[in-house]
């Protein structure tokens, strides 16, 4: 998927989650950690399917309880990819325990 369709998609999903004009500059910080977050995970996973089923993945990886991941989750989350690799990632371990519960099919 190439990244402006990537970003777009992303920022509507926000922006009805969170609204996007109260403080732009956090909005646009999410916003910019979920596309990194995202590309990580997809490449992780390797497969054609991710592709159909990106909405589906982001509910897991952005949504996990109904509302938005902070800024800070998000950055935290990075960082422990950064560390440990993506495999050993909070993210990655929540699809795979989607994958598991037969919550998300890939």
């Amino acid at each position: 998927m190439d990244d402006r369709t990537r970003l777009r998609e992303l920022q509507a999903r926000l922006a009805s989650s969170i609204g996007g004009g109260d403080n732009l500059p956090v909005f646009l910080n999410i916003l910019f950690k979920q596309v990194t977050l995202e590309k990580k995970i997809e490449a992780a996973l390797g497969r054609e399917r991710v592709l159909e089923k990106r909405h589906a993945i982001r509910g897991f990886l952005f949504y996990p309880r109904g509302t938005a991941l902070t800024e800070r989750a998000l950055t935290q989350h990075l960082e422990q990819i950064e560390r440990n690799g993506t495999r050993a990632s909070v993210p990655y371990r929540r699809i795979g325990r989607a994958v598991e519960n037969h919550d998300l099919l890939l």
